[in-house]
């Protein structure tokens, strides 16, 4: 069993979690079956920041039908454990119940990709996981069906790591015949003197719209399904984006099964909330379609 580590800090507990699902979604449509979306793109800081932000993409999920599997990689902040770690087996917890994990897609993955390790150490503090699986519950619950999960957390931040795992999800999807959605964990910029990274000097009132603007730069890319062009975006303007591998393989598995579009479904910044500049961060939802 993997326990909740900030259940109560990044979102709520108990019923005052089902109280802000609820808010978000509130305009949930119909459960879909079509059944088109491959991937999709998700914050993972507080609820109070990127919260509504998430839920755009497990909006679209649900409308669009619920996979078998959720395979969730988000950037592993703490160091600890392999730099690409496969959770094996067991079930992850939060208050709202249990989720399986689905090792045998687990094992499947880190097989085929020869370069991830079955390791439960790098997701024991880890929250870019975590703070996913309540949207996730929340809307299977609502579809009254059973969904698991495969837990990826990424050290390694590579073009290449992005490429070998989109390859091994996509042949693991296959070889054992599990329909899957990928859902990549990420933050985008991260700027001010907390983060240690001021590249520009702006008012406080243009800062968001610079911080987007740079944003959208990567997002281009990620809409274009451009992997090479997004990291080489990355390395040119030395963006503080987190989670670009798990953003790239979610490309990359969306390419292999054949999505043609990618749409931008909410973007927003920390300083809609906070109104701090002293650490700004950029938060977008995509989703990647057939």
């Amino acid at each position: 069993m993997r326990y909740p580590v900030v259940a109560g800090q990044f979102y709520p507990a108990g019923e005052e979690l089902v109280a802000v699902l609820d808010e978000f979604f509130s305009d949930l449509g119909g459960e879909g079956s079509g059944r088109k979306i491959t991937a999709g793109v998700v914050p993972h800081a507080g609820y109070i920041f990127s919260g509504y932000t998430a839920s755009r993409t497990y909006k679209a999920i649900y409308e669009d039908g619920l996979p078998e599997t959720f395979v969730i990689i988000g950037p592993n902040h703490t160091g600890l454990g392999s730099p690409i770690a496969v959770y094996p087996s067991g079930k992850w917890r939060t208050s709202l119940g249990d989720v399986d994990v689905d090792s045998e897609m687990a094992k499947a993955i880190a097989k085929l990709s020869g370069i991830a390790d079955l390791d439960e150490l790098a997701h024991k503090y880890e929250h870019s996981i975590e703070v996913q699986l309540p949207f996730i519950q929340y809307i299977a619950e609502k579809a009254e069906k059973d969904v698991r999960i495969v837990p990826i957390a990424l050290g390694l931040q590579e073009e290449e790591t992005a490429e070998a795992l989109g390859k091994a999800i996509f042949e693991a999807s296959q070889e054992l015949n599990r329909d899957v959605v990928v859902t990549a964990s990420t933050d985008f910029m991260h700027y001010g003197p907390m983060y240690g990274y001021v590249p520009f000097r702006a008012r406080a009132a243009e800062l968001p719209h610079r911080i987007k603007e740079w944003d959208f730069r990567v997002i281009r890319r990620i809409l274009d399904f451009d992997v090479k062009g997004m990291f080489r975006e990355l390395r040119e303007m030395n963006h503080t984006m987190c989670g670009p591998g798990a953003v790239g393989t979610a490309m990359v598995y969306s390419r292999l099964v054949g999505a043609l579009e990618a749409e931008l479904l909410h973007y927003t910044t920390s300083f809609e909330v906070s109104r701090s500049t002293d650490a700004i961060v950029g938060y977008a939802s995509i989703a990647f379609r057939r």
